[in-house]
Order: structure tokens, then sequence, then C-alpha cells
């Protein structure tokens, strides 16, 4: 080497040191992964009426930003009484001046805006024309007999459609299997010019009808027929209005575009639907009409109906969801979905979707002892993380990096949901998959607005009008902090999990149109095998993603792994169904051909969807599966090798599981969920205990890493874990960790192979151990309480002989909402603190959120259960002195302004209602118990951390 090379060399070196030097003090200095702002939450925008200016625009943004919110969604709804010379015609160009402003501002605080599509939902407004708004099929029958004509004149026999549905079709069906189209005999007035034949005659006339809805909850400027969402023609007309205007008017687009939940009643059909169908079935439905309306052979019954559902789902798919978003993309934005409601296959119309958003929707119970719930009882609508997964499934196998959701929708009775409340529907959610939040939500008020400001009728309100508000930025830092994790890397799920949408089309219901909705999965997920299936793996502790027809047929293998455009996959499950497309079952047999592992759980699908060629295609695959069992005996667990890979049957998904090489997350048998997800340098786990009880022990992680940080997204604490490494029975080697999650907390766990540089040891709490070196000094007499901030005003300074909810002091005090500070002064004496080196601070009950201050020094904000919080840098010898600023709820103060009749229900269509949906009277309320209730207590203990 000469001397120049050997210079080179040396600085090379030299390059690669500080490089690795970087690294390691990049580590050090920032434990906690860079914000963006898409990891910090948004929150719906509602802007009644569009009585929006620019005062009112700063002064919310700037409350939004300094509470932790990244962004809003913009969506205009019905507006409020004596505000309308303020309302501002949607899109107009006074309106898009406002976007522009509210864009410019959010902008200079680091914020973004998505914008509705629309005002209300679903689509639509006064640019649809009648016959591109939302249709509904209209069958009228007639008996004839042979030389009988019909004398009545064919129209449609409702009132409300008699001028407006227009016949597409009339057939005539005799008794001997004979089939007419009579349609051309119809005259322009609706006569029939035809003698029915011998035989006995059955004639179906199909119209084409309306459904008559119109943009629900509209705001001024949007009002007018909901579109046709099965039609191209009527999204270009509905598009071009925002295009015109955009371009018109030289407004700044938004970050992204929003389609709320499909809440479209009734539609089923559009005016091209037969042309449609038989281009995408191969045959002429009006030939077969009687099976539409439930007559004639069950089979074909069932399968031209199962075709008329897929029709509608492929026209929702390729002709609304996909050129929506190619329409946004020709703007330059991305698009946000939700799917959910629609009759159509959830995966797909998710994944068209730049970020697939589902919703929690009503009241959410969870076993975790001291969450408040309300008192006056429970909306229908459980978080099922079965539905959740739905959306984040099509974004994780598409390759979205994205999922999202309308969060805290009617969770509780308005002025009644407390911060505690909202932490495990957040857990949930990022268990399920989601890792962008969207709250429901913050409804726009005026600068000076009297309280309680403006109100949306299903909304938590997330406003500083409300009191909650004042402790939010405390739950928003929790989920940014979370979320800038699980924003991080790629989802590390080990199945796809097949979704057989065709058995869903076969069911036999009173409707043709089959909605599916959060509201009904007992029709379409909990009976079917599918969805049971589901549940299993959540609770036995697998990762899965769910996979449709059409994103089969994306699927590759690679290296023994089954790859989507997302993602790769150790294997693919076939739940027990009955119907299954020939084109996915031969795709899966060629996957495993080329060295994939599939699953097939208690027997092969047994039959093909649809009527056209069903039989040749029904023999078809069966010859597929000879292929890979003749014998197709499922009574025990086995295993085929076909080629490269390998085919697994029998009744025991776990016992196959094994047998594939994939193994559960055992930390589920002890209460905690989880969701894993990878990294170029490891793996991230979120870890939440939703059950009951507190975890204290070890849990053995899936994967093997030298180092696991673990991460407090609560507290905002750091520390490395202690670990044991063993192989497992396979011989592989596994970490074990150990660790303490209270009921109701969570945790993040980051894996590493390079030594974490500068970050502490985790600290354990010894107590949970054993008791003998705890150190317990209660708090529960001489504190002193007075009201800082809320209203009605209330002066002077409490001394209390106990703790107890300050709505018993007078009557002031019981409606008052607001925050209020507790204080006490208390000795720790040289030899108590001598006998710990870690304090912990114990609140008990709180209701419903509290900021700590001890010794002057702000120390945390206890805004969910356990309200506990560490003290110990703050604990001296001698005086103490703690104060704790505790925020109740709105709900005494609304009650008394509807016992004193103040009005604050201003606002149009449906005003203000109750989690029934009846008219909302807080005025029979009791009164909420609030502020601190304790018992408070300090813990003191040595630290016994012995790694």
């Amino acid at each position: 080497m000469n001397y120049i090379g050997f210079v080179m060399m040396k600085l090379r070196l030299r390059i690669y040191l500080l490089m690795f030097l970087a690294a390691h003090q990049a580590l050090a200095q920032t434990p906690w992964p860079q914000v963006h702002v898409e990891a910090r939450p948004w929150t719906r925008w509602w802007w009644l009426g569009n009585a929006v200016d620019t005062a009112g625009i700063a002064y919310q943004l700037q409350a939004l930003h300094d509470a932790g919110f990244g962004g809003v969604e913009i969506t205009p709804i019905y507006g409020v009484h004596g505000f309308e010379k303020q309302e501002i015609p949607y899109l107009s160009d006074r309106w898009m001046q406002m976007l522009q402003y509210t864009i410019r501002k959010a902008h200079q605080l680091h914020m973004e805006v998505d914008m509705n599509n629309g005002t209300g939902w679903p689509f639509g407004g006064p640019q649809i024309p009648l016959d591109e708004a939302a249709s509904k099929v209209i069958f009228q029958t007639y008996i004839l007999h042979g030389g009988e004509s019909l004398t009545e004149k064919i129209f449609a026999k409702d009132p409300r459609q008699k001028s407006i549905a227009k016949l597409q079709a009339l057939m005539a069906f005799s008794d001997q299997h004979e089939k007419l189209d009579l349609t051309s005999k119809v005259d322009t007035f609706g006569y029939l010019h035809w003698q029915a034949p011998p035989g006995k005659w059955l004639l179906i006339a199909v119209f084409n009808g309306k459904t008559l809805q119109k943009v629900k909850r509209a705001a001024p400027g949007g009002e007018g027929w909901v579109m046709d969402h099965f039609s191209r023609t009527a999204l270009h007309t509905y598009l071009q209005r925002f295009t015109q205007a955009f371009q018109g008017t030289h407004t700044p687009l938004p970050h992204s575009f929003f389609d709320d939940s499909y809440e479209v009643f009734g539609a089923d059909w559009t005016a091209h639907f037969f042309t449609d169908f038989k281009r995408l079935r191969g045959y002429d439905l009006r030939n077969y009409l009687p099976a539409l309306l439930g007559i004639g052979n069950p089979d074909t019954v069932q399968r031209v109906i199962m075709d008329y559902r897929q029709t509608l789902a492929d026209l929702l798919l390729h002709d609304f969801a996909e050129p929506w978003t190619a329409w946004a993309h020709q703007m330059g934005r991305t698009t946000r979905y939700q799917a959910h409601g629609s009759p159509g296959n959830w995966i797909d119309l998710y994944a068209s979707a730049d970020i697939p958003e589902t919703e929690s929707f009503g009241s959410c119970h969870f076993n975790i002892p001291g969450i408040p719930e309300d008192s006056l009882g429970m909306r229908a609508g459980q978080l099922d993380e079965r539905v959740l997964k739905f959306a984040s499934s099509a974004a994780h196998i598409s390759g979205k990096r994205y999922a999202s959701s309308e969060t805290f929708t009617w969770l509780g009775e308005h002025f009644r949901v407390s911060l505690a409340q909202c932490k495990p529907v957040l857990d949930e959610m990022w268990i399920s998959g989601i890792n962008h939040v969207f709250f429901h939500g913050t409804p726009y008020s005026p600068k000076h607005a009297p309280w309680p400001g403006w109100q949306f009728y299903a909304s938590v309100n997330f406003s500083p009008y409300n009191p909650i508000w004042h402790n939010l930025p405390a739950m928003n830092q929790y989920i940014t902090r979370t979320q800038s994790f699980l924003q991080q890397g790629k989802p590390d799920n080990d199945i796809l999990l097949y979704w057989p949408a065709s058995d869903v089309w076969a069911k036999q219901n009173q409707n043709l149109l089959f909605q599916l909705t959060i509201g009904n999965t007992q029709q379409w997920l909990d009976s079917t095998g599918f969805g049971q299936l589901a549940d299993l793996l959540i609770h036995q502790g697998y990762s899965f993603d769910y996979i449709s027809d059409y994103f089969i047929e994306k699927t590759t293998v690679e290296n023994g792994k089954i790859k989507t455009p997302g993602g790769d996959y150790k294997v693919l499950i076939i739940p027990p169904c009955t119907f299954i497309p020939l084109h996915s079952f031969s795709h899966i047999l060629s996957l495993i051909k080329n060295g994939g592992k599939v699953i097939f759980l208690d027997h092969f699908p047994e039959n093909v969807p649809g009527l056209n060629a069903w039989q040749l295609r029904k023999d078809t695959l069966e010859q597929f599966k000879n292929q890979i069992n003749q014998a197709w005996i499922f009574h025990q667990t086995e295993v085929k090798k076909i080629n490269k890979g390998f085919a697994y049957m029998g009744p025991d998904v776990v016992a196959l599981l094994s047998m594939a090489g994939v193994k559960a997350e055992s930390m589920v048998r002890n209460g905690l969920s989880f969701i894993r997800r990878k990294t170029n340098d490891g793996y991230i786990y979120f870890i939440s205990n939703l059950s009951s009880k507190n975890f204290n022990g070890w849990i053995t992680l899936n994967i093997h890493a030298p180092y696991v940080v673990i991460y407090d997204a609560y507290a905002n604490r750091t520390g490395i874990a202690k670990l044991k490494q063993a192989p497992n029975a396979e011989g592989m080697n596994t970490t074990t960790v150990y660790l303490q999650i209270p009921s109701g907390y969570s945790y993040i766990l980051k894996t590493t192979n390079q030594t974490p540089v500068h970050i502490p040891r985790w600290t354990y709490i010894p107590s949970w151990q054993s008791n003998s070196n705890l150190l317990r000094l209660s708090l529960d007499t001489s504190w002193t309480l007075q009201f800082i901030e809320g209203d009605p005003d209330i002066k002077g300074i409490y001394r209390l002989k106990k703790l107890g909810s300050w709505t018993d002091l007078n009557d002031s005090a019981r409606t008052f909402a607001g925050t209020a500070q507790y204080q006490i002064s208390f000795q720790i004496t040289k030899e108590q603190k001598s006998k710990a080196d870690q304090w912990i601070l114990k609140l008990g009950q709180v209701d419903f959120s509290a900021k700590v201050i001890f010794n002057g020094h702000d120390v945390a904000t206890a805004w969910a259960v356990p309200f506990t919080c560490d003290v110990t840098p703050y604990i001296q010898t001698g005086k103490n002195v703690l104060q704790i600023q505790v925020t109740n709820l709105a709900a005494n103060r609304i009650a008394a302004y509807d016992r004193n009749k103040i009005p604050w229900k201003i606002f149009k269509d449906i005003n203000v209602v109750n989690m029934q949906y009846q008219p909302f009277d807080a005025s029979n309320w009791g009164t909420v118990p609030s502020g601190l209730i304790g018992p408070v207590w300090l813990e003191g203990y040595k630290n016994k951390n012995d790694f």
C-alpha cells in the first residue's frame, strides 16, 4: 500500500469512528424519537354554519397548538341561531379566503390542516342534480294469464317516486321457465302493449328510483342531494366544484382530503347497473330478476344475490373510492377514508386511500379499577379490536405509513367525559394497529363566545371551554410520545388472515343491500368462522393482519415468506368458509408451490361464489384442492409439502401454527395486550395492561435482543430493562424482560443490539415484591382548599378535616367547574429520609385530573389511573409542601345552567341531544363528585435493583 492509500485508509477509519460515536451520542441525547406533526394528535374541527372569522380562527388554532395538537380537519356543519349574518357559503370566495388564512396560520404554528371533501356527511351538495343523486331500485310485480293484457299504467307507485323513478326493465317470466324482455313494448305514457301467451306470467318492472337523502348536518352552501356513490360520472360532477374553487381562487390546498363514514342509506342501485353487472359478472341480470326477489331455486337465488352485492362492492371501489383518491393525487394531495358502513369490501376500500381511518363509537367499558365511568349509563358500541383491524390491516398490507382513527365519538354524555376514560381507548386503538389519532372533536367557537361555547351534538368537546382542557396537554404528550414510536419502522405481524367476503355476500338477509357497519357486526362478523378465529388469535397472542381476495392476487413468495405490497408474513390462514373465488384459490395454490406456508382450518373452502359458469369453476376448485390433499381429512393436524412450500390442515389452529413455526407472544396470558413493529435496528413493542390486575413479573418476547429500553410515555422516563437470555424449546435464543405494569398503564419496549449510552437502568418498585422495607406516610388530614380557576368565582381558603368531594362544601362549590388547589405541609425526619431512596406519591381517587406541585416544583400531571407519581427528587428533610391542583368536569355547572334555564342550546338542525338522541336536559342530574377524594399517601422504599 502506498503512502496516499495508507492516509486515505486512516481517514476512512476516522470517519467510521466518528459516525459510530455520533450514532451512540445521538442515542444518548435523543432517547425519544423525533416528533413529526403526524405524531401529535389531530382533531376534527367543526365549523358551525361556517360562521368563522380570522380572530376566532387564530385564537383557536393557537389554543390547539398550545395544547399539543398537530393538526385539524375542517368539517363544516349546520349553523347557530343568531349568527346567520356571519355564515359564509361553502366554497364561496369568502370561504376559500378563510381556508387560506387557516392554512397560513396553521403553518406558522407548525400545524397542518385537513379538509372534509364536503359538509356534514356523506358526499353531496348543490352541484348534484337529481339524476346523479343516490339511487334505489324499485321492483313492482304483476301477474297475467294467457290471453290477458295489462291495463294499468306502469309507474312507481310510491308517491315520492312517481315522477322521478325511471323504468329500466320490464321482464316477463312464465311458469314454463320462459323469459321475455318487454321493456320496448312500454310506451312513453307507461302502458304495456303486449298480450300474454298461454300460461301464467310474472311481470317484474325495475325502476331506478332515488333515496331522496340529502346531506346530513350540512353547512350553508353544502345542502343538496347525496351523490350516487356507484357512478363515476356523479363523482366527477361532485369533485369538479372543488377543482374550480381551488383553481379559481388560487387557494393553497389542504394537507389531505377526508371522507367520513359511509352513511348513504338505502342506496342500492345506479342507472347503469344492468350494464355494469353484465360486464363484471358475465351474464344479464334482467334474466334473473326473480332470484333477486328470492323466487326460484335457493342455490340460484343465493348466487345471484352474491353477484349483485359483489357488483355494488366493485362499483364502490372502482367508480368512487379509487377515482376519488386519484383526483386528490392529481391535485397534489392525499386522502383519508372511513370505509366502514359500506356495502363493499372494507379492506379494499380502506386501502384505496392514502390513510385508512376507523372510528370508535359509543361508550367503552374496561375492567380497570379506578376509571370513572359515566353514571348516566353507557351508549351501545364497544371497542372491538377485530373491527379496528380492518383499517390497520389495509394500511399494513398496502404499505401505507399511517392508519388513523376518529376517536372518542359519543364516549360519554356531554360534559361528563374525563381524560382517564380516554386513555384505555387510545391504548386499544394502538394495539389494533392505529398510529394516527384524530379527536372527535373540537367545535369552532368565536373568540368571546359565552360559556359553554359552541357545541357539536356527538362530541366530547375538546376545547378551551371544557375544564378537561386544563390538563389535556399532558394526555396529548402521552399520545405524541407513543405515536412517535408507532410511526417508526413497519408492522411486524406474523399471520395473514383471509377474509372470505363472499361468505358475507351469501348471507340471506331481508334486504338485498347489505351494509357492513360497526353496529351490526353480529350479522357479518361475530358468528362467522373468520370472526371467531380472529377473536381466538387475539386472545392467544398472535400478531396478524387481514387480507382480501383483491390483495391475495398481489402477494408473492420471497425467501419462504408471503409478501404483500406492504410487508412480509410467515403464514396465510384460510379460516373455515364456504365460498372462495376460483382465482383466489388458484393464487393461494401458487403461493404454496413457490415456497409459502398456508393453513386451511377445519376444511377447505367448499364452493365458488356467483352464478356464471359456477359448476365449471367449482369442478376446477375441486381439482385444485386435490393437488393439495386428495383425502381432505381434517380430523387431525397434518402438513403436505407441495413443490417448495407447505399446506397445513386440521382443526387446531394453535397446533398448526406451531407446526408452521409461528409463535404467540406469551405476555397475553398475563393479561397484557401488545403490538409489535420492526425497525432497522430492532423491534418496538407497545404493551398495555387493560386487565383488572397489576402485572409484576417476567415476559418472554418472541425476538432476541441484547438490550431492551423501557419507555414510559405517560411519565416521560426511560431506562434499560432487566433481562434474562435463554434458548427456547427450538434452541433459539429468546429475551425475557422484567416488567411492572399497573392496571390501566402502558409501556413501550425498544430493542437494540447496541449498548444504550447514558440511559440509566430502569427503576423497579421493590414494594411490589416485598413490603418489608416500605415506609408509608398518610396525608389525609390538615389540607387547605382554594378555588383558583373556574366558575362560579369562589373566594377564600377552606380548611379540611378530611378529604372528600368539594361539592359538599356549599352551594357554590356544588356547581363549580374548573380547578381548585389542595395544599398540605408535613415533616420528613432525617431518619425517615434515610430509610428510603425512592418516594412515590399516591393520590387515591381523583375526580378528575390533578397537577402535582412538590416544594414549588411542577412534578407531574396525573390524568389517568393509577393516579401516582415519583417525587423522589423533591423530597427534603424537614418541612415539605405538597400542592395538588384538581380539575373536575363541567357536569355540575351545566346542570345548574339547565335548572336556571340559561339559554345555551342555540344550534340548528339537531341542536344538542343526549346519548339516546333525545333533547339534552341536565336539569335533573345528580351532583357529580369533584376534587381530591383520596386517600393520599407517600411510599418510600429502598431501591433494590440488582442488575
